[in-house]
């Protein structure tokens, strides 16, 4: 017999609540998004002041070759790419060069005002395991606790409750390396993981952000009444802030699916793939595509990864089609479409780390594990304060390390995840208020002591 929350059958939140995992309620309701939203908390942080609407963080899965990307070394033997000079100076007053696959973006650099290039090339962890460097510049935390400390994609999803078409954070599955959406036993949401590849038609994700099928809107709307004349007596009884979330969860739910905008936003049908060069992987152009989209669509945060940058062999191959065939050209045009959409976005590439030079007159095309000294760039799109600039060094042959005290202004992930976190309007660290839950303790997404101001400072933003 099924139980009658209106007549106190359900007197814990307890059975109220597996009443719902049961689908008393959400199965009744026809809707599989719930299970998406429930359990967060029932409202967000305000951004203050941020200086971009959302961030697309493009994951180079495998390690990226600094010197054969945004920190190359002209003279070095090791160096087999040729360079362009961007037009502008570093923070030491020298031209910035980068490798030569670069050449839409730095032209784009160059003509267009509202694209902006920052390079960190001397980025350092001293890492060279692939799941550990990865976890480290998921959640930009490097200590013995930083398993103990949710991702970036997860706090972002915990800090934008509620904006972004109802669904703060989400997860371009694909080549994203290791805890990406890791709660790592935080209790906060975690971001929506969305699979792009292949043929959009049948898409899950747009299938449960579309009404049930079968049910037309008056239907739909007599559901959502009889519902809350259901839940009324319960949630009267029961103010605490798990039966909050799950009544916010459906009804979220409800305004999610009945607006339609979400489901629009995640339907590439007919939308205009990013072009890529003759090399580029078709599901990762419609993995960048899909990450433009969503943030034209107002969600403020994408996670979106490419595969194959761990080039112990091949490397020139796999460096021209990530960077060249994939980055320079996609991303250029994802650069081209923001700015005609006049969202401020800020798009941030790098990897797990960096490679090691190898002796190219040996015959061997490849390079090893360098944690020590690595880069990551930034493009901002449609922010005038922001300046084209580059900062660190890792050597006349990129090998440079912190531990020696040869890495110039070495930059840790807690710098730049602090001016991603600052960037979007949460001024990580200062203040408790900005501090998120974890298995352990209320802590700052980073780590208290950063870098981040001296940086913000730098890139013209405070």
């Amino acid at each position: 017999m099924a139980h009658d929350c209106t007549k106190g059958a359900c007197g814990t939140r307890r059975e109220f609540l597996k009443l719902g995992a049961l689908g008393l309620t959400w199965g009744f309701f026809g809707l599989s998004l719930p299970n998406t939203l429930f359990l967060r908390d029932a409202y967000g942080i305000t951004p203050q002041n941020p200086l971009f609407d959302a961030a697309i963080q493009i994951f180079y899965n495998g390690g990226p070759s600094q010197t054969d990307t945004w920190d190359p070394k002209p003279g070095s033997q090791n160096q087999v790419f040729n360079t362009i000079d961007l037009g502008a100076k570093d923070v030491y007053g020298n031209a910035i060069k980068v490798c030569e696959h670069f050449t839409n973006i730095a032209n784009l650099v160059q003509s267009d005002p509202n694209v902006r290039l920052a390079l960190f090339r001397s980025m350092t962890h001293g890492n060279e395991d692939h799941a550990t460097a990865e976890s480290y510049m998921n959640n930009f935390w490097v200590n013995p606790f930083t398993m103990q400390y949710p991702s970036t994609a997860a706090v972002m999803a915990y800090y934008f409750q509620g904006q972004g078409l109802g669904i703060p954070s989400v997860v371009i599955d694909g080549a994203n390396g290791t805890g990406v959406n890791d709660l790592r036993g935080a209790p906060i949401p975690s971001a929506l993981i969305v699979d792009a590849s292949g043929n959009q038609q049948g898409n899950p994700t747009v299938e449960q952000l579309n009404l049930p099928g079968g049910v037309d809107a008056n239907r739909y709307a007599r559901r959502r009444r009889m519902m809350e004349a259901v839940n009324q007596t319960f949630l009267a009884s029961h103010p605490d802030q798990a039966v909050k979330a799950y009544d916010k969860a459906w009804k979220d739910a409800y305004d999610i699916t009945t607006k339609g905008q979400a489901a629009k936003a995640f339907d590439l049908t007919g939308k205009p793939i990013l072009p890529g060069g003759p090399n580029a992987d078709p599901d990762t152009l419609n993995r960048l595509t899909l990450a433009q989209e969503l943030v034209k669509a107002g969600v403020p945060y994408v996670a979106v990864g490419i595969d194959g940058n761990d080039t112990h062999d091949n490397n020139r191959s796999q460096v021209a089609m990530n960077w060249g065939d994939i980055t320079d050209v996609a991303v250029s045009q994802m650069a081209k479409n923001l700015v005609a959409s006049g969202k401020r976005v800020l798009i941030l590439m790098g990897g797990e780390f960096g490679r090691n030079p190898d002796d190219v007159q040996g015959g061997r095309d490849g390079r090893d594990h360098h944690g020590d000294g690595f880069s990551w760039a930034a493009l901002a799109i449609n922010q005038p304060k922001f300046k084209t600039t580059a900062i660190g060094d890792t050597g006349p042959d990129g090998d440079f390390m912190v531990q020696t005290n040869n890495l110039k202004d070495p930059i840790l992930p807690r710098d730049i995840g602090a001016v991603l976190y600052k960037s979007l309007g949460f001024d990580v660290g200062n203040g408790t208020q900005w501090d998120v839950p974890t298995a352990i303790r209320n802590a700052p997404p980073v780590d208290r002591v950063n870098n981040s101001v001296a940086i913000m400072q730098m890139l013209g933003l405070v």
